[in-house]
């Protein structure tokens, strides 16, 4: 855990002096808060709690806003299947006027959080996207979706069709289109036919009139309102967008290590001359290790070859995260400090199961289905230099121990699995009595939900996932690998 700088109590000019802001001339209480998420907790004499949970923007970074919580008793119902704490709140602008006031609500209509943002001035949220794209021969920049999947570049002339919202695609992202379409259309010959006709008019090709193209409003957009929309190449829809202002470019999360580590896909502006560094190449892939540092795996202008080296990463991931799932923490321990040591070319994994069949299942869920669906390949044998270099990548950079991967894998191994969290000591945040099974560590918890899946709660942020060992990893992450040692 990163500690913060404690200040004894002071006059408000001394903590003035110091670099604070000060605020009534009252005894202050100065606290340097480090980067990365951080709550501060608060009690009066007669009991009344209120908490300021400091978040970060982006992992590790300094907070860019503060949730804060008056701890009074009363509570609502949460999306966790718990309860949340409400209160009265108002604030205070010009001339006095309750801006915003509370006081006349219902109780369950009374706020639950009061965010407070700390943005630097003149780099508050910017308006909507849609608002600012750029107007080309009548038509709007979108980005846009078929609902769900891959969000792509295009042009609108704001008119509908059922309810969908008309599209146009450039040549260029047409491909892109077209695979998705054939990868959804279930065999299909009559479809696939008629997708196959659709060809480029003068350069473009409509989607109107016959399609469930619906407007995204994208992150990324947001905080980049200069990017042009249309130039941002195909976005996977299992990608998470990351992209923050403060940085110099778009990014997004690819995938996700065993431990959490994430690898992250980078994208510039098209034009060198409008890129912060106008030397460095329009993509880049890279992995996130244990300090927060960027390790390339990928730079240069091709996004046919970023999106290679992606799909490899991704499927790594998923074949490592799924023989994880398949063995117990110690089989895994084991296999990782094993591979260490093997033959090259080898793999440890095949000691425990047959690991061709967890790779196949896992090619054909993340990769396989739709090369097939799209008529690309016929199977497995079609694409085996992809599915060699994915392992390849597997072996080595996930299924192998790292020192941090060594103190994760033991860390795993002190996980229990118990009846009630609260009884077995585990702070749940709430004054909710019922019991809640789940998973026990040193430290950190997982609960157990037969609803939700495996639910994470770090500071105020709650998380669910399918599998342990993606709980596992994105608890250890966020703040167990800084405190748990041998």
């Amino acid at each position: 855990m990163t500690a913060s700088t404690d200040h004894p109590t002071m006059s408000q000019a001394e903590a003035v002096a110091l670099g604070f802001a000060g605020f009534n001339d009252v005894p202050h209480k100065p606290i340097d808060v480090p980067d990365g998420e951080y709550t501060i907790t608060a009690r009066t004499s007669d009991g009344r709690r209120v908490t300021f949970c400091f978040l970060p923007d982006r992992e590790r970074s300094p907070a860019g806003f503060v949730d804060i919580q008056y701890h009074a008793g009363t509570s609502i119902p949460n999306a966790n299947g718990g309860h949340s704490p409400t209160f009265n709140a108002f604030s205070i602008g010009r001339g006095g006027r309750h801006i915003l006031d509370s006081r006349p609500l219902n109780e369950a209509d009374r706020p639950s959080i009061l965010v407070l943002m700390l943005d630097k001035a003149g780099n508050e949220a910017k308006p909507s996207p849609r608002a600012k794209s750029r107007t080309i021969g009548g038509r709007r920049e979108v980005c846009w979706s078929f609902g769900e999947g891959t969000i792509f570049p295009g042009y609108t002339d704001d008119s509908e069709w059922n309810g969908f919202l008309n599209i146009t695609v450039d040549e260029a992202t047409w491909p892109h289109v077209h695979a998705e379409l054939l990868a959804n259309a279930d065999g299909d010959r009559t479809l696939i036919a008629s997708l196959n006709a659709l060809k480029p008019k003068a350069g473009f090709v409509s989607l109107a009139f016959g399609y469930t193209t619906q407007e995204v409003e994208t992150r990324w957009a947001l905080q980049f309102p200069d990017y042009p929309i249309a130039c941002m190449p195909p976005i996977p829809g299992d990608w998470t967008d990351k992209s923050w202002r403060n940085d110099t470019k778009p990014s997004f999360e690819v995938c996700s290590g065993p431990m959490g580590e994430p690898v992250e896909m980078w994208i510039d502006y098209p034009e060198a001359t409008l890129r912060e560094i106008a030397s460095e190449p329009r993509f880049g892939l890279y992995r996130r290790n244990a300090e927060d540092e960027l390790e390339a795996i990928y730079t240069g202008e091709d996004y046919a070859e970023a999106m290679e080296h992606a799909n490899r990463e991704a499927l790594a991931c998923a074949f490592a995260k799924a023989l994880a799932q398949e063995m117990t923490p110690d089989e895994w321990q084991t296999m990782r400090l094993n591979n260490q040591t093997i033959t090259p070319g080898c793999c440890a994994s095949h000691d425990f199961l047959d690991a061709n069949m967890v790779m196949l299942a896992v090619w054909l869920t993340y990769r396989g289905d739709q090369l097939i669906a799209r008529g690309a390949i016929t199977g497995i044998g079609d694409d085996l230099d992809h599915v060699n270099a994915a392992w390849t990548i597997a072996r080595e950079h996930y299924m192998t121990a790292s020192a941090e991967g060594e103190r994760f894998d033991l860390w795993r191994c002190t996980g229990l699995t118990v009846p009630d969290l609260s009884a077995a000591g585990c702070e749940m945040g709430d004054n909710d009595p019922c019991i809640r099974p789940g998973r026990v560590y040193e430290p950190g918890h997982i609960e157990l939900d037969e609803e939700k899946g495996l639910v994470v709660t770090i500071g105020n942020t709650i998380r669910t996932f399918e599998t342990q060992i993606e709980a596992e990893g994105h608890l250890w992450r966020a703040y167990a690998a800084s405190e748990f040692t041998f």
